[in-house]
């Protein structure tokens, strides 16, 4: 199992640098720069979780952790504590950082400081790296969608839009690590665990992890950013297929851009299930409607807006201004 997970670990970081080197060839503008930059961060955390998974102990989750793992019961963090053997007071559930904070953000702190070579006068080890990627994933996965967002209101697109070789090449290779993240965790990180740990945790590390509103914060930053996603989207439709109130941006920029938004978005209705429902009761938050209807209507009037967007978007056609 860990020689398989391995080899396919190594056929990933083969496959993404090819991607990459098409990338830099292919790289238009600001934000061109700005977006490689951002896959470079992400091959980089790709590499050093699968270093501390390289030789990471077999055997040593018990099985409520293992039926936890495979629930999305628990947090990414707590996952990889125990993946990697992980034995000091990071692989504990976190201090709350204030009433509202479910631990994703005193998680992330965590990391940060961990990383940090100002920080602490011990450089971290292989297994410490590791986790603490994957605790600040929530701040790489708030920078990919700033950068998606401002492609579809700017519409200048970062590269040249990639044929189907390019595009399955990428996938292939996303594939193949989450493959051997599986097989070297000794079948604890399932393929997706990632993506959904970093949309549940979107932004954490940033700001000061209080809550505005009194509802839970992680939860209200996803659900925040899967609206803000899906009100970019319908704008971006709209506006090249009706009002073209935004710049122009090629048919074919903007079915990808809009198809990458909407993957995020259905990755964040997974991550909601695995976040706490804040239940505040008529009088809750908004002091006007039942909290769980207005939650409800918010995110559902913006995902009818989103999915005129995409279909106007995606189809052929439209008059350029």
């Amino acid at each position: 199992m860990r020689w398989a997970g391995r080899l396919l670990v190594g056929a990933s970081i083969a496959l993404w640098l090819t991607w990459l080197g098409w990338r830099l060839a292919t790289m238009n503008g600001v934000v061109g720069a700005v977006v490689f930059v951002l896959e470079v961060v992400a091959l980089s955390v790709a590499v050093v979780l699968s270093a501390s998974l390289w030789n990471a102990p077999h055997g040593v989750a018990t099985g409520a952790q293992r039926r936890a793992a495979r629930r999305g019961d628990s947090p990414l963090p707590e996952t990889v504590a125990v993946v990697v053997g992980l034995d000091h007071p990071d692989s504990a559930p976190p201090d709350r950082v204030g009433t509202d904070d479910t631990g994703e953000v005193a998680w992330a702190r965590r990391g940060v400081r961990a990383l940090n070579p100002w920080s602490t006068s011990t450089r971290p080890t292989l297994a410490q790296a590791g986790w603490s990627v994957v605790a600040i994933e929530g701040i790489r996965r708030m920078a990919f969608v700033v950068a998606l967002g401002l492609v579809l209101l700017t519409g200048r697109f970062p590269f040249e839009v990639p044929r189907w070789e390019w595009l399955a090449l990428l996938a292939v290779s996303q594939l193949l690590l989450a493959c051997g993240h599986y097989l070297l965790s000794d079948g604890l990180l399932l393929p997706g665990a990632r993506l959904r740990w970093s949309m549940a945790s979107v932004g954490a590390g940033l700001g000061d992890g209080t809550s505005r509103t009194g509802l839970p914060i992680r939860w209200t930053s996803t659900l925040a950013t899967m609206v803000a996603l899906n009100l970019v989207v319908s704008l971006r439709g709209l506006s090249d297929r009706w009002t073209h109130g935004l710049g122009v941006m090629a048919h074919d920029e903007r079915v990808v851009a809009m198809l990458a938004a909407a993957w995020f978005v259905a990755w964040g209705f997974v991550s909601l299930r695995s976040l706490p429902h804040p239940e505040l009761g008529y009088y809750g938050a908004t002091r006007r409607l039942e909290e769980t209807s207005t939650r409800r209507l918010a995110l559902g009037a913006t995902l009818a807006v989103a999915a005129i967007g995409l279909v106007a978007g995606v189809l052929p056609g439209g008059t350029p201004a």
